[in-house]
Order: structure tokens, then sequence, then C-alpha cells
């Protein structure tokens, strides 16, 4: 049971750090099609959740895949952290 409850941290951080990086390209995407500010889209990979308002100007089209990138990667977090959280505890008992 330790084991399983690793893979699925593991795959949960996987996954979290593949919607970072979506959430990322979807930002910067959705900025340069905006235009405007250069530093804000070289920021995109490090800040880009703290730039959906600047994003929502765009409109509902270039908003949806960053907020839905967004909510994977609470998910994945979620989950990665719940599955640590119980790998931790399982193997402690199993000793």
């Amino acid at each position: 049971m330790p084991s399983l409850s690793t893979i699925l941290a593991v795959l949960g951080f996987a996954g979290a750090l593949a919607s970072w990086i979506a959430g990322a390209v979807f930002c910067a995407r959705a900025l340069m099609a905006q235009g405007g500010n250069r530093a804000l889209l070289l920021l995109s990979p490090v800040a880009w959740p703290f730039a959906l308002g600047r994003i929502r100007r765009g409109g509902e089209a270039a908003v949806m895949p960053v907020n839905k990138a967004l909510v994977a990667f609470i998910a994945c977090m979620l989950l990665g952290t719940a599955a640590y959280a119980a790998s931790a505890n399982l193997s402690r008992f199993a000793k």
C-alpha cells in the first residue's frame, strides 16, 4: 500500500508540473495576442497565475485555457500532497 501511495504522489506532482507548464504557455500566448508589456511576457513562466487579471481583458476565449490549467494545477497538488501524506503514514506503520 505505501508503494501505491508513492506512485500516486509522484503522478500528482508530475501532473502539477505539466499543468504549470501548460498554464505558462497558454498565458504567454494570450499575452502575445494582446500585445503590450514584454517584461510581463518574460515573467509568465514563473508568475502566470498572477496575470489572470490582465488576460481577462482579452476576452473569455483567452482566459479559459489558463483557468483550466490553474484548476488542474491545484487538483494535482492536492492529490500529490494527500498521497504523499498517506505514503508517509503507511510506511511509518509498516515498520
